[in-house]
């Protein structure tokens, strides 16, 4: 995966195989939708407070202060680091655009590095461009982790055939986070509080108005933002569509769908996306390649690790090279030759499984019984091959949310552009219509080809229609769509 798509990517569907924390601490609920926080009194010094860019490397560094909790600003704080990239053409600023990192896990510090010298030249001149990491990610403080030792001493419990041998490891990992993060401090860790963060970031960045450009899981974030603060937007866009409405079960299932999908897509499309050998001839041989590689791996006990890396390359088809590699390797003689070339090293993710996991689960409500994890295994091998099952094990001994899954309607918030894949493994496609559907501003811009989050290089038709919305304010007409490829 390349160094740019790495900041984008959202949940992948073997990543939350391991659980969270065994708490009956529920994350706390999102506070009550008020159009102007920054005029409490109590808030005041988190909104007034001056932020100190200093030089690093390139660019400009600071940090934002905020309260764990909200309810209790007087508590205990975060410190949330921030980077700038001046705009290019000083004279023509028209002011700030904040960019939101995926995962969750993602460093929006590191992202921003990353994209400030590869972003279409109209935006760069007349913004500067600002990331964060949000709340326990990354350079922030403190910091979401969760340090295992040695083996569990638990026995798996009995009846649970799909995940009773990972409940034990799963409760061990609760453990290591409660006592390295804190009991007091994780329940803080989900979107709803990321959200009031960014609100402190516009208005000590000096924004009337947020402009907000947010990536996969990063749109999860401008979603609930802008339903809460409808009419504090000037622009935003949101790329690869998170979602707020399904529950915990029905978005591992959804997900795992969309990845099977892609899948397909690949074995249909790999001769003729990838100058490599494929591991079939065509559709079929490739997925019968597929079958027989994840049997083999099942019955060695490497079955949850072949599965983690293929979904890993099949996002992006310009890692299908690699996933090919991976699946001739897999499938090679024992000798360990194949016809194919090697894969190349794994390469370090840019994300956290533990925010990844912790997270998403902290902004879902979801039961503390183990019964309906088996359920949901069930479902997810039925409707994946590539699904171990236990995505969704993460959750058992996590805080829940105290809120239940919700659909963004952001009634009185400006037109708000959304840009779609229609072949996304991350985020699947349905989610960006179904937002287009109940967001009352939205316009739906619709990339006809395999991918996620493509604003910033990847296809001239979305970066030209994307960055004149940014910076004029015009929205592509309807229905919008750019044929970038095949569509999958």
């Amino acid at each position: 995966m390349s160094p740019r798509r790495s900041w984008w990517s959202g949940v992948a569907l073997s990543v939350a195989l391991v659980a969270g924390c065994a708490t009956s601490q529920g994350s706390p609920a999102p506070p009550t939708k008020v159009d102007e926080p920054e005029h409490d009194a109590a808030l005041a010094p988190f909104y007034r407070q001056t932020v100190n860019w200093q030089p690093c490397e390139a660019l400009q560094c600071a940090k934002l202060t905020v309260p764990m909790d909200y309810r209790r600003p007087d508590g205990p704080k975060f410190t949330v680091p921030l980077i700038k990239a001046a705009a290019t053409r000083p004279g023509g600023r028209l002011g700030t655009l904040v960019a939101g990192a995926g995962g969750p896990g993602q460093s929006g510090v590191a992202m921003v590095k990353d994209i400030a010298g590869t972003w279409p030249a109209s935006v760069r001149e007349r913004f500067d461009l600002v990331g964060f990491d949000p709340r326990g990610i990354g350079g922030s403080e403190p910091r979401l982790t969760c340090e295992t030792e040695g083996e569990p001493t638990e026995k798996a419990p009995e009846g649970l055939p799909l995940i009773g041998a990972e409940v034990p490891r799963t409760r061990q990992y609760a453990e290591a986070c409660l006592r390295d993060t804190g009991r007091e401090v994780l329940p803080h860790l989900g979107t709803d509080d990321i959200v009031s963060d960014l609100d402190v970031l516009r208005v000590a960045t000096g924004q009337e108005k947020l402009t907000y450009v947010g990536f996969s899981y990063g749109t999860r974030i401008g979603q609930l933002y802008a339903e809460r603060f409808p009419k504090k937007i000037r622009a935003m866009v949101l790329d690869g569509v998170d979602n707020t409405y399904l529950d915990w079960r029905n978005d591992t299932v959804e997900q795992a769908k969309s990845v099977e999908e892609t899948l397909h897509a690949y074995a249909k499309q790999c001769a003729t996306r990838t100058d490599k050998p494929c591991p079939g001839r065509d559709e079929t041989e490739i997925l019968a390649t597929v079958d027989r590689v994840l049997a083999k791996a099942d019955k060695e006990g490497d079955g949850a690790s072949l599965r983690e890396a293929i979904s890993g390359k099949l996002t992006f088809p310009a890692d299908w090279a690699e996933l090919s590699g991976i699946l001739l390797g897999a499938d090679a003689p024992a000798d360990g030759r194949s016809d194919g070339e090697p894969s190349d090293a794994p390469e370090e993710s840019t994300d956290t499984t533990d925010a990844l996991t912790v997270v998403n689960c902290l902004d879902r409500p979801h039961p503390a019984d183990l019964a309906p994890y088996e359920e949901a295994a069930r479902e997810l091998r039925r409707v994946s091959r590539l699904s171990s099952g236990i995505e969704a094990l993460g959750c058992a001994f996590l805080p829940t949310a105290t809120t239940p899954a919700r659909t963004v309607h952001a009634d009185g918030a400006p037109p708000i552009l959304l840009v779609g894949t229609t072949r996304d493994a991350a985020t699947p496609y349905d989610w960006a219509q179904h937002l287009a559907g109940s967001l009352r501003s939205a316009v739906l811009l619709s990339n006809e080809d395999i991918g996620h989050a493509v604003y910033g290089g990847t296809s001239s038709c979305v970066d030209a229609a994307v960055s004149r919305y940014l910076v004029d304010l015009t929205l592509p007409a309807t229905p919008a769509r750019c044929a970038t490829g095949t569509g999958g």
